[in-house]
């Protein structure tokens, strides 16, 4: 068994995005894919408080690489009874998205779309403090929509200060909406039991429970509340009956708002915190703003329960969620969808109507203030069996331009191509360029177009595609993995799964959950069965996890490997990555026969999927006896160095 240690640098992923400041995340579906609404914190002053009067807009469908879709709802423009567009609040319903606008703490608007990007129309006010309505809340703001399973609608709001009393606060509310969503079945609930109760109201749904969770005061002084936390309740009636149960989220230093969404059979939290204003070097964060005063980020982590339905408390990680799908290069991807980004910023493109919703649909999003040594990355890209071509479409102005380098790894990595971009004249005029790609199969576990030139700003991005041969569907992991390796590139990733059900004919007793032995040498068996034929044969690991490939004594054949060490984060440790193949005979006999008993059967691959572990918390680092940093291959070179892990070192000796 070998292991090969290449290490792609460690970036964190949480925030979402680093190009500007967001919070107050509301997660919506929308045609398979995860939006998420967020407060523009880019204008608060810098000497606090908030000056909020736009809705950042960015969505994913693999948890990995985010799609920035720009200021989507902006007031007055979009609900002219608003001055100010705290927290949003947003729910689907009928093929319409449904936004719930408070201004400020003083009353709440309303207005709807045809698809999340806007634009908006209908905008109205909504609910207003009054004692008949029990809509007198300290703070009316923080709205939350929520569509329960049979179509009928519910908004939840309120806020201000729980006082430090010990006890359930009387702040939160809950009402039913009409079926327009866009007016409310009067008087509200107050909702019970909300100890230290502070703002961010918000209902999710897990089989026949609601939960109702907020964010508590920053001075409870109740038993099992501590301050500035994201706090739930359950009850199995989406208005009444709720109960304390505990903490879903710690503090993070500020005030927070929370948004449990489930996505593609997982669940997530998306929340806020303020690690972003906190990078020291500048081209990390968003260009040109001031770090002072309230400059937020979203964040998103798993969210798990317990057997009995309780919400275990969720882990907040630099690297986020897995990847739960890689990106297809083949395709048409936008520009400003990143994985993270050092330098660049966004912008409306010119004619965009400010936005990509705006007063029209024909507004975008594209990649702008782009100097030299900037770049972006995507995650998980999957060059299936080579790309040869790369395509970008760009403009610049007269007496700008520059080159897009390619590189896999980091931004000194491997060069795959570069590409040349002229001045097309003007920022407005977009023309196409393109260049060859060597070197471009399988999983690049991230892809970074490094820029390169001399101007202010080199050129502007809208979109590129590559050419090539892409991988075959059979390729694609099961959607029931968090994780999409290939077993031919040795991009792994991790902490994945494989299911009990759903490979190609295979059953797997218990399923291979990734991520949980205590070591790589656990002894492990499993029961592989043959869904056709009832056929079970057994899967034992006896050694390296297993080092050796391992052949049932059916139809299939098991094997895996030690490939790559990868520095993504497994419950908050680094691992080691292997692959696993399992392989079924074409012969379709149902008579229980090694792979090897007939010439005439081939074992085709049906699944590969990554195994993981922690072998060490770090890599090793290898030293001259300068003290130079040498990296973490070991060295060829005839010498003597010094081999560090951790806190442990010894002297390495090459002859």
């Amino acid at each position: 068994m070998a292991a090969i240690f290449a290490i792609s640098p460690v970036l964190a992923e949480n925030p979402i995005i680093n190009q500007k400041y967001t919070a107050d995340p509301n997660a919506i579906v929308w045609n398979d894919r995860l939006y998420v609404y967020c407060s523009y914190d880019n204008n608060n002053p810098a000497d606090g408080g908030y000056d909020i009067k736009a809705y950042t807009l960015v969505s994913t469908d693999d948890m990995a690489n985010w799609t920035d879709h720009g200021e989507v709802f902006r007031v007055p423009r979009d609900l002219s009874v608003n001055n100010q567009a705290y927290a949003p609040g947003a729910a689907v319903k009928d093929g319409k998205v449904y936004l719930y606008v408070p201004d400020g703490g003083s009353k709440i608007g309303a207005a709807y779309a045809d698809r999340p990007e806007g634009p908006f129309e209908g905008g109205k006010s909504l609910i207003t403090g009054n004692a008949t309505n029990n809509t007198n809340v300290p703070w009316l703001f923080d709205p939350m929509g929520f569509v329960d399973d049979d179509g009928q609608g519910y908004i939840y709001f309120g806020g201000g200060p729980s006082d430090g009393n010990p006890g359930p606060g009387q702040n939160l509310r809950g009402a039913k909406l009409n079926s327009d969503m866009m007016s409310v079945q009067y008087p509200a609930t107050t909702i019970s039991d909300t100890r230290c109760s502070f703002e961010a109201a918000y209902v999710h749904k897990r089989g026949s429970t609601y939960y109702f969770s907020y964010s508590t005061n920053f001075s409870c002084n109740t038993a099992g509340v501590s301050d500035g936390t994201i706090a739930y309740l359950t009850s199995n009636n989406p208005l009444t009956g709720f109960a304390y149960k505990g903490i879903m989220l710690g503090g993070t230093n500020g005030n927070n708002h929370a948004s449990p969404v489930e996505y593609k059979d997982k669940w997530y939290l998306f929340y806020h915190d303020r690690k972003l204003k906190s990078k020291t070097n500048a081209n990390e964060r968003p260009a040109g703003i001031t770090t002072d005063g309230e400059k937020r980020s979203v964040a998103v982590d798993i969210l798990e329960y317990e057997s009995n339905g309780n919400i275990k408390q969720v882990t907040m990680t630099d690297l986020g969620p897995a990847q739960i799908k890689n990106l297809n290069p083949f395709d048409t991807v936008r520009a400003v969808t990143i994985n993270t980004m050092f330098g660049i910023s966004t912008m409306a493109s010119p004619g965009g109507n400010g936005n990509e919703g705006g007063t029209g649909k024909e507004g975008k999003q594209i990649l702008s203030e782009i100097s030299n040594n900037d770049w972006i990355r995507v995650k998980g890209v999957d060059f299936g069996s080579g790309a040869t071509k790369f395509k970008v479409w760009a403009a610049a102005a007269s007496g700008s331009s520059g080159s897009i380098e390619l590189r896999k790894g980091s931004n000194t990595g491997d060069l795959i191509g570069t590409c040349n971009i002229a001045s097309t004249g003007n920022w407005t005029t977009w023309s196409m360029f393109e260049c060859d790609v060597a070197n471009a199969a399988g999983v690049v576990n991230y892809l970074y177009l490094v820029f390169k030139g001399s101007s202010s700003e080199l050129f502007r991005l809208d979109k590129y595609i590559f050419e090539g041969t892409a991988a075959s569907s059979s390729s694609a992991a099961p959607s029931s993995s968090s994780t999409i390796p290939s077993s031919s590139s040795g991009a792994l990733l991790a902490c994945a799964n494989f299911p009990t059900t759903g490979i190609v004919g295979v059953e797997i007793t218990p399923p291979l959950t990734l991520c949980e032995e205590a070591q790589l040498w656990s002894s492990r068996t499993w029961q592989v069965k043959n869904v056709a034929t009832g056929e079970e044969t057994t899967f034992a690991s006896d050694g390296f996890w297993p080092a050796d490939g391992h052949n049932t004594p059916g139809e299939f054949e098991i094997s895996a490997t030690i490939t790559d060490y990868n520095p993504n984060a497994c419950i908050g440790q680094k691992i080691l990555c292997g692959t696993i193949t399992i392989s079924a005979a074409q012969n379709s006999s149902s008579s229980a026969t090694t792979p090897s008993s007939s010439s005439s059967e081939e074992s085709t691959p049906i699944l590969t999927q990554t195994s993981v572990r922690a072998l060490r918390a770090t890599p090793q680092q290898y030293y001259n006896l300068k003290g130079e940093p040498l990296g973490t291959t070991k060295p060829s070179k005839p010498g003597v160095y010094i081999e560090k892990n951790g806190k442990n070192m010894k002297k390495v000796v090459i002859k």
